[in-house]
């Protein structure tokens, strides 16, 4: 079974609520942003770790910008004093 990075979870958790925001579906930021359905979902799940543009094309397409979207996530992890989030040497 594949490990879930939380950095990953929050960042699909970020495009969720930014898409959410534009009160967009998966299907229309699909549209928008020449990305499949089935990646922005999972995107949105944490199962898929997008490129840096694909992750700007993101950010112009819902709007915000790239900073303000990795913001977004940093906000949304889990407490940054938990051993499994330090990233790895």
């Amino acid at each position: 079974m594949t490990k879930v990075s939380p950095i990953s979870v929050a960042f699909g958790k970020a495009v969720k609520q930014a898409r959410l925001k534009k009160a967009w579906t998966q299907d229309d930021l699909a549209n928008e942003s020449g990305l499949d359905r089935s990646y922005i979902s999972q995107i949105e799940g944490g199962l898929r770790n997008p490129s840096l543009p694909v992750v700007w094309d993101l950010a112009v397409k819902l709007d915000t910008s790239f900073l303000t979207l990795m913001a977004a996530a940093v906000q949304l992890m889990p407490e940054a004093s938990s051993e499994s989030n330090k990233p790895s040497e």
